[in-house]
């Protein structure tokens, strides 16, 4: 036995180590082992202040020799393991995010800003994209401080967080909106190089030709020495990194200074007009005064100047991105970034009030350059805006290639596997070169003005994403998101993202909205195209929570026939040999519940293994199949025992099966293999062939459920179309499946079933007819139409017969209404048994068949065929019968029970017939459908089941059990019967089995009966009785005949309709008799029927309901 511990010591660090693995890649695959190390990425400035070392371990890491690094061995790859000193807050996050926030804009469009919009518009803008970074910035520090950070930077952390569809979409976002950051500070660089060193403006020298194509020319070569550096000179970039960043610091310090030192001056060449302190100035600036920027172009709108002011609000990644080479990440990333942010907000609007203050409206529309013209050291404000270009772009270039190679490596979009990192490190190469040519085409795009907008879009939905996907992680209520950082709030992460989108609608709305289908496509692409990821799902958090939620609504009490719809349990035994059947009931339970079972025989302990690798296996067979279905398996001693376990606890809620299907029993050798694509299941343990008695106590236990049956006999033959080489999506799917020049056709054969309850030692049988199954089978044929490939090529067909052939109209006629009421649209035909030259049926009749019963019994009830007065008045009835299988009844001959039946005499069959004649009352010409919703009543069948008067005897039920009810109250009557009548069955002497029971209810019973209304005793049509002709006095009805007798004449005549062009056959499944299971003979006797019934026919499926699943209320 296992023994506590006085204290865990250092085993506290071996199960640090143990909660970083668990759920992360290193316990899958080695290939993703390193994906921490791969999969890092800058932003913007990051590189600016980070010192050599970290830039070393930066460019070691994406080439392979990281100086002052070790290599060690894990999983059996080489790993860079570098020797460097961890970054702190100031120089690891809150350096970096300043310097990306605080970028070239600042020095080459502040005077556009306010110029167009004023001091209050451009500090309005400024306030709403820190407003939407800030709180961007919050989920961020949420994402940060819920578990260890890691390398990886923006990308891993948000792709590990939130799960590949979002890291995905966002993902590439974030490279886009990278990528444009340096195309943007590309562009910009060549205005402050122009404006000092152009042939024609500048001020320091005549140097550059100025000119669209030249300033391309110039961006171009700027973005290529940037890009060959990034390959190969990376090292000496970083040395020279600080002290490059120095220059930055010290021309924004000069700007302030002379703002505060700077004596008002006029230069009117270059239109300055500098006034220094001035509220006359102030006021000018003050409101918008929205004008074009120059001649021939529209006047600016609030949306353009939004779009070209936001990327100044931009760089919170950059803190995320030097994950790798913090000391407490989770501590410096929200810390840093929220004071970078806070302290880049205070400097802008130091700028925006000191430039407004000073610096009159017609010098800020003018000259773009103005902060060079109005400083003390006008040199240093054009060094510092080139150097912050060159920097800037260069780390835009090494981030953004880092992030699509992250991307690429990960494998979440298919166009990207050609950049994935292969032996030798050319994956980065080729990410870089990509990089480049995507940021070559955008420079066609135009100047400054016009490559911003795209970078406030590509950045501003990569926020709204993160926003939303942290909202959804907060809503989902999942237990382990706790972070650290208790500043994010719910309605932070939905201000973030309403935000976003907000501003992103004022830019451009039409641009807006492709973002977002972008995104949308984006995620649905990964969602439905990548594989799983052991990342965990923000997205399977929220459909748990929102399904526990919906299914706590769904009141089963609340259920209703007119919302019925198939919920599907199919128990599979060999998944091979079912792949037609599990195909079939994909497409049979039309948005419906789906669950495939299985039964694993044997030892609960010694079967867990199996269990786990059977589960595995089942769930990627339903992958591959591409059918909508749940796996539900089970370990247990026996078939019939498990198949219960699965059938009772299969679903939840409101949502469990109402239909359990099998496949017909195959009592031959089965085997996995195959000559066919393999399969995930393949390799599992395969249960010995299941027996008949265990099979038909399956269908008894899921008739006692309540549950409709469905067996599927002869589907290996199902024709879904020609087999594909391989077993994805194409193996067994119908779509590729070309028209069928012919007709094909799905047959219905809806027969009823008739059930003898009681026999008396008079000449009458009683029985019980329901319509569940009748029904079922117009239904279910119609759901399967109802999918495009089975009615694109399938014509639907109600096959019914009668017996004789002056029956067919009467019959066609009420069959038609009936499908016009229950809004079946097929063709119907009805055909007749008598004189059809059916083989079969002749010899039965004449008494030559051998199928007929041994000892015929002197009455037979033919409930169901339709039978002229005549002939029944000439019949004479007596015995007991329990088979009485039944076709669609055109006619119901109902017998109303009162009091004076008590005095009738059996002793001779001339008054018997007599007095049977005057007693039969045929009200009128029921419809099915109008027996069913009058006949099966609740207070009606209620009190037509407890009280019976039957040849003399009142009979009543004293303990008996309540019936099943369906939803719109009728009583299901399948199986009731045998606990009813069992009593009577029983006992030899019928009468005095009677008179006992009316002798325990007593003179209250007859009462009750007797008050009984003529309406109330009308409605028991359920209990029918008609008269048999005796043996030999002329040919055997259909009802007279042995149940296998029927089931042959059946297949003949089904042979002979269904046979060409027929591609699948629904009709009625016979329920065993109570206790068949109980014995082999009679179990296998059951099944032999229904195999003499389907044999020689396509495929078939039989099935038996307990309720009805229709109406035509509203």
């Amino acid at each position: 036995m296992a023994r506590f511990l006085s204290r865990a010591g250092t085993n506290i660090d071996d199960l640090e180590r143990q909660l970083a693995r668990v759920g992360s890649n290193e316990n899958d695959t080695g290939d993703e082992a390193n994906v921490a190390s791969t999969s890092k990425a800058t932003e913007e400035t990051s590189l600016l202040v980070a010192s050599d070392h970290t830039l070393q371990y930066v460019h070691g890491r994406m080439h392979g020799d990281a100086p002052g690094s070790h290599k060690s061995k894990h999983k059996g790859a080489d790993v860079a393991i570098p020797s460097v000193r961890k970054l702190g807050t100031w120089d690891g996050v809150f350096l970096p995010v300043m310097l990306s926030i605080w970028g070239i804009l600042v020095y080459v469009r502040m005077g556009y800003f306010l110029s167009q919009v004023g001091i209050v518009g451009t500090a309005a803008s400024f306030v709403c994209g820190y407003l939407t970074t800030t709180m961007t910035t919050l989920s961020i520090s949420a994402i940060s401080t819920n578990g260890t950070v890691k390398g990886g930077g923006p990308y891993y952390m948000l792709s590990r967080s939130l799960g590949p569809e979002f890291g995905g979409s966002i993902g590439l976002m974030f490279y886009a909106g990278t990528l444009l950051s340096a195309v943007l500070n590309t562009v910009a660089f060549t205005e402050p190089l122009l404006s000092n060193f152009g042939q024609k403006q500048g001020d320091v020298s005549h140097v550059f030709p100025e000119g669209t194509n030249w300033h391309i020319l110039y961006s171009s070569i700027l973005f290529t020495l940037c890009t060959v550096i990034c390959m190969t000179g990376a090292q000496m970039f970083a040395r020279a990194s600080t002290f490059l960043s120095t220059f930055i610091i010290a021309s924004t310090g000069m700007i302030l200074l002379s703002f505060a030192t700077r004596q008002p001056f006029v230069d009117e060449e270059k239109s300055v007009y500098y006034t220094g302190w001035s509220m006359d100035t102030f006021r000018e600036n003050l409101w918008p005064d929205l004008q074009p920027i120059a001649q021939g172009r529209p006047s600016e709108t609030i949306g353009s100047v939004l779009g070209v002011l936001f990327p100044a609000c931009i760089g919170i990644m950059a803190g995320a991105s030097m994950s790798s080479s913090l000391r407490k990440p989770s501590k410096s990333i929200p810390k840093g970034t929220l004071w970078a942010v806070l302290l880049t907000f205070i400097l802008y609007m130091t700028m925006v009030l000191c430039l407004g203050a000073t610096t009159r409206r017609i010098t800020l529309r003018e000259n773009f350059n103005v902060l060079q013209e109005i400083n003390i050291l006008p040199i240093v404000v054009p060094v510092g805006a080139i150097i912050t270009s060159v920097t800037s772009t260069l780390s835009g270039v090494l981030s953004s290639a880092s992030v699509l190679q992250a991307i690429a490596k990960d494998d979440l979009f298919a166009f990207l596997r050609p950049l994935k990192q292969r032996p030798g490190n050319d994956g980065m190469t080729r990410a870089v070169l990509t990089t480049y040519v995507l940021g070559q085409m955008a420079f066609f795009v135009g100047d400054t003005n016009a490559v911003a907008p795209f970078t406030t879009m590509f950045n501003l939905i990569m926020f709204a994403f993160v926003n939303l996907a942290c909202l959804v992680l907060k809503l989902a209520a999942s237990v382990n998101f706790r972070p650290t950082f208790h500043y994010f709030k719910a309605w932070t992460a939905c201000l973030g993202a309403l935000g976003c989108f907000a501003i992103m609608c004022v830019v451009d709305v039409v641009s807006a909205l492709m973002s977002t289908a972008v995104v949308a496509v984006l995620f649905l692409y990964v969602h439905y195209t990548c594989a799983p990821k052991a990342w965990g799902d923000v997205t399977q958090s929220l459909i748990y929570h929102q399904c526990r939620k919906y299914m706590l609504r769904l009141d089963l009490r609340k259920d209703h026939v007119k919302f019925w719809r198939p919920q599907i349990l199919l128990l599979v035994h060999n998944p091979r040999s079912s792949l037609r059947l599990i195909r079939f009931c994909n497409a049979l339970k039309k948005g419906g519940l789906y669950v495939i079972g299985h039964v694993i025989k044997g030892d609960f302990h010694e079967m867990l293994p199996e269990f786990r690798a059977q589960e595995a296996a089942w769930l990627r067979l339903v992958d591959e199949l591409h059918v909508k279905a749940f796996v539900n398996l089970t370990i247990a001693s026996s078939d019939d025992q498990g198949a219960r376990s699965i059938a009772f606890g299969a679903g939840l809620g409101g949502m469990r099966p109402n239909i359990v299907v099998l496949g017909f029993l195959n009592n031959g050798p089965e085997s996995l293999a195959s000559d066919g694509p393999q399969l995930p299941t393949d390799r599992i343990r395969l249960n010995e062939a299941i027996n008949a008695p265990s099979y038909v106590r399956i269908i008894e236990d899921v008739m006692a459920m309540g549950k409709a049956v469905g067996v599927a006999y002869g589907f290996s033959e199902l024709d879904l179309g020609p087999e594909m080489h391989g077993y994805s999506s194409a193996v067994l799917l119908p779509l590729g499946h070309t028209k069928p020049k012919t007709k094909q056709y799905i047959d219905l054969w809806p027969i009823q079933i008739g059930t003898s309850t009681v026999a008396t030692s008079s000449r009458h049988d009683a029985y019980l007819t329901n319509f569940d199954s009748y029904v079922m089978v117009l239904q279910l044929g119609t759901v399967l139409h109802l999918v495009p490939y089975w009615s694109k090529r399938f014509v639907l067909r109600v096959m019914c017969f009668v017996e004789h052939q002056g029956d067919v109209a009467e019959e066609s006629r009420r069959v038609a209404k009936l499908l016009r009421d229950l809004r079946v649209d097929a063709e119907l035909h009805v055909h007749y048994l008598q004189g059809a030259g059916l083989q079969t049926y002749d010899d039965a009749a004449d008494g030559r068949a051998e199928l007929v019963q041994d000892t015929m019994p002197s009455n037979a009830v033919p409930v169901g065929i339709v039978q002229s007065p005549r002939r029944a008045a000439q019949a004479s009835t007596g015995g007991f019968s329990m088979r009485v299988n039944l076709p669609m009844p055109m006619r119901y001959e109902t017998r109303r029970i009162d009091s004076q039946a008590a005095t009738r005499s059996s002793s001779s069959s001339d008054s018997s017939d007599t007095e049977s004649d005057s007693s039969t009352d045929v009200t009128r010409q029921a419809t099915p459908l109008e027996t069913v919703q009058r006949g099966w009543r609740r207070k009606s069948a209620q009190r037509t089941m407890n009280k019976m008067h039957l040849d003399g005897h009142l009979f009543s039920t004293p303990n008996m059990a309540s019936p099943r009810r369906r939803s719109d109250g009728s009583m299901v009557l399948s199986n009731f019967y045998a606990r009813t009548f069992g009593s009577l069955r029983a006992t030899p002497d019928s009468s005095a089995g009677l008179g006992n029971l009316a002798k325990a209810k007593g003179k209250r019973s007859r009462r009750d009966l007797q008050s009984m209304s003529d309406a109330d005793q009308a409605e028991t049509r359920e209990v029918s009785t008609v008269r048999v002709p005796q043996l030999g006095q002329q040919r055997l009805e259909f009802n007279d005949m042995k149940v296998a007798t029927q089931n042959s004449i059946l297949n003949e005549l089904m042979r002979r309709h269904s046979r060409d062009g027929t591609r699948l056959i629904f009709t009625t499944l016979q329920a065993p008799e109570p206790g068949t299971s109980e014995d082999g003979e009679r179990a296998a006797a059951y099944l032999g029927d229904i195999d003499m019934l389907a044999s020689g026919l396509p495929p078939v499926f039989l099935v038996h309901a307990t309720s009805l699943t229709v109406t035509t209320s509203l």
